[in-house]
């Protein structure tokens, strides 16, 4: 048996006031007497006046002792340890919050085998193989409703009874890497047991609730059931902070690392940018556990991968991406003979241009001998080829540039077809975007009776293709078959948004990095008006090892939305968009996990408040051994504020009665 607030104590001063009052109470007894003895009663009249007389029984003093008494003791808020039989409902509060994907080589009695002693054995295993046994042990033939921790609380399902569908949705339970609705989900517990009498609240945690439970009080038994991993020792390696900078001296990589093993053993890492390794180190620790790595002249890329090389318990923070800086001005080689309206046009894209002046007479195949200019050392974004191509070109060290850098060619060789007076007709691409190519001449056209195989076209004048465009090994590709100079294409105010256009799409790269957010988190994402389909791939990380499947973009009434929700497992993602000519660009977006839930080292204890009256949330305490709500090995507390208040009302009633017939003296 238990009090839950001594403070009712005070209200116990009401017993010695009743005693009081009868103590001080003037008492007479009406006689019929001679009138001789009138004067006897002024005597009796003095004598009743007088106080701290002997105390009289009377039943209607201890009819008031008995009413003050109990509810003095009602007020200290009573409570009872009983067996904690079966409920009729209970709710189970499941935390899967992302440190429950940390391994562990705690069991469950059912699994102590092998499978235990496994390095895929989490902690979510064990959660799962407890709140099992709590149902087969404590909840038979109860209608079991079962909430889970995520952005928002779930209810996975609701007063279920059929066991089959119980242990399907305990086994679907999984980690969630996001922020977690800690007291959101007991809330919503405290809710659903409200008007309850017959029912119960079971809280199963691995002892790292990162919300508490104060101000939530609950009307029915509640108890929290540590899992047992507690008790082993948690190993995690993290990547704090990871990030590239592009510099003068090339890229630089920054990254932020903390180990939580009191030896710090030497671990190793692993860079990589777009799949290629670019450096493997291993790392020294610091005293405190934490290090910082610096990385300087790195190769260009889009995505860089920092993995840690190590086998410790919480994987989630194990892996981080950085994206190249693509906000640079890019680089342009242009090779021509002269074009000043190309120039200009391609001056107010921003980029900056490199001029390769190129003789007429000698192009490709030409007999005149000409020596190849070097290759430049920097690696150009773009290389912009027009008319026909120089010989050197051909060479090898020309050839490899080539051949990993972004090609435009305008004009070149072939048969050319007379197409004056014929219609331009541009086809939906990043390219032709905002162009309708109306009122534009255009005199001659390159015949390709074969098409390039890495191509498509986005553009015909009349009959003929005029503009190819597409990849070759990955690198983008445009092909103009006419001549500026035979069109007034560059006399249109439309011609300097088409060299924009084509400029930036051959140097934005497959896809273009957004930065990072939290699991389960939202984004602005730059939504197509032409998408027809968005979707979260897994690409790299977690995501990808784990087998996320695509996941459809959020849509609203007139089309898909630009907050998005993105995935809740920790990874690399691409959020994929398809229009009527799939051509729509790809984003790349880092989703991590809750930094707060890789602490799998530390332990924070749950208490629950046991509200036991509906006006007061005063928290159940036994000052004895400190329990504040929480089972008693099997027992739960029962209160029996409600049984006294109704004991007291009863002698009250008693009380009243007594003094209707006259009893009081």
């Amino acid at each position: 048996m238990g009090i839950g607030s001594w403070l009712g104590l005070v209200f116990g001063l009401s017993i010695p006031a009743i005693l009081l009052m009868y103590l001080l109470k003037r008492k007479f007894i009406d006689t019929l007497v001679p009138s001789h003895m009138l004067w006897g009663r002024v005597l009796r009249n003095i004598e009743a006046n007088r106080p701290w007389q002997k105390l009289h029984s009377r039943l209607l003093l201890w009819l008031q002792l008995v009413a003050a008494a109990l509810l003095v003791f009602a007020l200290m808020q009573p409570y009872w340890w009983v067996s904690a039989d079966a409920k009729g409902h209970v709710v189970i509060v499941a935390d899967t919050s992302g440190s429950m994907s940390a391994r562990t080589t705690a069991s469950s009695e059912d699994n102590k085998s092998d499978e235990s002693a496994d390095d895929g054995y989490r902690r979510i295993d064990v959660l799962q193989a407890k709140v099992k046994e709590y149902i087969e042990d404590h909840a038979q033939g109860s209608e079991i409703t079962l909430l889970s921790l995520g952005s928002d609380p779930n209810i996975v399902i609701s007063r279920e009874k059929d066991k089959t569908r119980i242990n399907e949705a305990i086994d679907g339970l999984e980690p969630y890497y996001g922020k977690s609705a800690y007291r959101e989900t007991l809330s919503l517990a405290s809710a659903l047991t409200r008007e309850e009498q017959d029912a119960e609240v079971v809280v199963f945690t691995d002892g790292e609730w990162k919300g508490d439970g104060e101000g939530i009080p609950f009307q029915v038994a509640s108890q929290v059931i540590d899992v047992g991993v507690s008790d082993t020792e948690a190993y995690n390696v993290s990547i704090k902070q990871f990030g590239v900078q592009r510099g003068a001296a090339g890229n630089t990589a920054v990254a932020v690392l903390e180990s939580t093993h009191q030896k710090n053993d030497p671990v190793e890492f692993e860079l990589y940018g777009d799949d290629k390794l670019l450096r493997t180190q291993t790392i020294e620790w610091r005293t405190d556990g934490h290090t910082t790595l610096t990385l300087q002249e790195l190769e260009d890329a889009e995505v860089y991968r920092l993995e840690l090389q190590v086998l410790d318990d919480y994987e989630a923070d194990n892996i981080s991406f950085a994206f190249g800086d693509r906000t640079t001005t890019p680089h342009v080689l242009y090779l021509s003979s002269g074009n000043l309206f190309l120039e200009r046009a391609l001056q107010l894209t921003g980029a900056e241009i490199t001029k390769l002046a190129i003789d007429e007479g000698v192009q490709a195949g030409d007999s005149k001998d000409m020596s190849a200019p070097p290759v430049p050392k920097e690696v150009p974004d773009l290389v912009i080829i027009e008319g026909e191509a120089p010989e050197f070109v051909q060479q090898e060290d020309w050839a490899k540039l080539l051949g990993k850098t972004a090609l435009w060619t305008l004009g070149g060789v072939g048969q050319e077809v007379k197409v004056g007076g014929e219609k331009a007709q541009p086809f939906n691409h990043p390219v032709t975007k905002y162009l309708t190519l109306a009122g534009i001449y255009f005199g001659t056209v390159i015949d390709q009776e074969t098409p390039p195989v890495w191509g498509d076209a986005i553009a015909d004048i009349g009959e003929k293709t005029a503009i190819y465009a597409g990849k070759e090994g990955g690198y983008a590709r445009l092909s103009f078959l006419f001549k500026l100079e035979d069109s007034d294409l560059p006399l249109s105010a439309e011609f300097p948004i088409l060299i924009n256009n084509a400029v930036t799409w051959l140097t934005s790269g497959e896809a273009s990095g957004l930065g990072r957010v939290v699991a389960g988190g939202h984004m602005d994402m730059p939504i197509s008006v032409e998408a027809t389909k968005a979707q979260w791939v897994a690409k790299e990380g977690l995501a990808l090892s784990s087998g996320v499947e695509p996941i459809a973009a959020d849509r609203g009434s007139q089309g898909f939305i630009a907050l998005q929700r993105v995935p809740s497992t920790p990874g690399l993602y691409a959020f994929e968009q398809q229009g009527t000519k799939d051509s729509i660009p790809q984003y790349w977006v880092e989703v991590t996990a809750d930094p707060s839930e890789g602490n799998v080292d530390q332990q924070t204890e749950l208490l629950l408040t046991q509200g036991v009256d509906g006006s007061s949330n005063a928290e159940l305490q036994n000052q004895g051994d400190g329990e504040k709500g929480q089972a008693n090995g099997e027992q739960v507390a029962r209160s029996l504020m409600w049984i006294l208040a109704a004991v007291a009302l009863t002698v009250i009633l008693l009380e009243w009665g007594v003094y209707q017939r006259g009893h009081s003296i």
